[in-house]
């Protein structure tokens, strides 16, 4: 969630504002909001893996531009620090997260479940797994940086994009945690999305054409979920895994944002607070996990909008709280750890 090498993000403070828009929306997606909401909040995870690759691209280049090292060199750099800055914080936060849950309720969790936890799939706590799909935008980044926005690449994506959906409709492999962690979420994720946030800014009228073809699909598919069950149907179906209708609806309401704000908005990206949560979104993002966890024993009101506004304040609360105190052991000590702290 968090890009602190990324030039991009300094540059243009549009992704800080969308950063900031995509874990909102995460975080309304916890809170048992109404269901026009959750539906409307769902492009959140797609926004965020189009923005983590679109900044991803820009780290990726200097690491490969540095000293005129080769590919595989490179590749190997870039995700030996993709992987401290999203794994190692959430390693430490689920020590954190797990240590108070046992001291609290004294029952612990079988290996399976720490260990499903540890590995970030959906099978343990749930959450990480969002960091997942982030390890996996990474991972595709350096083989995406050479294949290109022509025929070839589309056309390359759009075969992988198919088998995919073959492979669900059969049912191949879905009964395997490994298979269903792995492949039915690296292809939607990390090959998918991030080929359109890594090729975003090169894009330029592109845009209006992704925009247009995914918004038709998900109309269409809509459409079709409706005539047949007699409802409007949410995107949440189509999740786990991701499969056409909520990519389509999450690649759509992204791209619109990003071109939206691309002109407009300027005002917002000059805000402290949205600065301070797009800078701090992961970490924020982890506390709420445990936030939400607390939340009962706080005894507030059960309703969304204040539950809402109670867990994303106590957890940008407790983010800066742990910043100053660590600014305040940085300021005497200088501890490698710490960094991994701040995300």
């Amino acid at each position: 969630m968090k890009d602190k090498d990324s030039s991009l993000e300094v540059r243009e403070g549009y992704v800080d504002f969308l950063k900031f828009v995509g874990l909102t929306a995460i975080i309304i997606a916890h809170i048992n909001p109404p269901n026009w909401l959750f539906m409307v909040r769902s492009f959140d995870v797609p926004l965020m893996v189009i923005l983590s690759s679109l900044l991803g691209r820009e780290s990726y280049k200097r690491v490969a531009s540095a000293r005129n090292a080769k590919a595989l060199d490179s590749a190997l750099r870039f995700y030996s620090a993709r992987f401290k800055r999203l794994v190692f914080p959430t390693w430490i936060f689920l020590i954190l997260y797990f240590s108070l849950r046992l001291l609290i309720t004294r029952t612990p969790y079988t290996l399976e479940y720490y260990i499903d936890s540890f590995c970030l799939t959906k099978y343990g706590i749930g959450y990480v797994w969002v960091i997942l799909m982030y390890l996996y935008s990474a991972l595709t980044i350096p083989i995406i940086s050479r294949v290109t926005t022509k025929k070839t690449g589309v056309l390359g994506l759009t075969a992988l994009y198919i088998l995919y959906e073959l492979a669900f409709y059969y049912r191949l492999g879905a009964e395997s945690k490994l298979i269903d962690s792995t492949f039915y979420y690296l292809v939607p994720y990390g090959c998918v999305l991030t080929y359109l946030g890594y090729n975003y800014k090169r894009m330029h009228s592109g845009k209006y054409l992704v925009l247009f073809v995914s918004a038709t699909i998900f109309i269409l598919i809509g459409g079709y979920y409706w005539n047949t069950t007699g409802v409007p149907q949410q995107v949440q179906i189509a999740k786990y895994p991701p499969r056409a209708y909520f990519l389509s609806y999450g690649i759509a309401v992204s791209f619109a944002l990003m071109i939206i704000c691309e002109r407009n908005c300027v005002h917002l990206f000059k805000c402290r607070a949205i600065q301070y949560i797009s800078a701090h979104s992961m970490w924020i993002y982890l506390w709420h996990i445990l936030v939400l966890d607390l939340y009962p024993a706080l005894r507030l009101p059960d309703i969304w909008y204040i539950k809402f506004f109670g867990v994303y304040l106590l957890s940008v609360g407790i983010v800066f709280s742990i910043n100053s105190v660590l600014d305040y052991l940085e300021s005497w000590k200088k501890l490698r750890i710490i960094k991994y702290l701040r995300g």
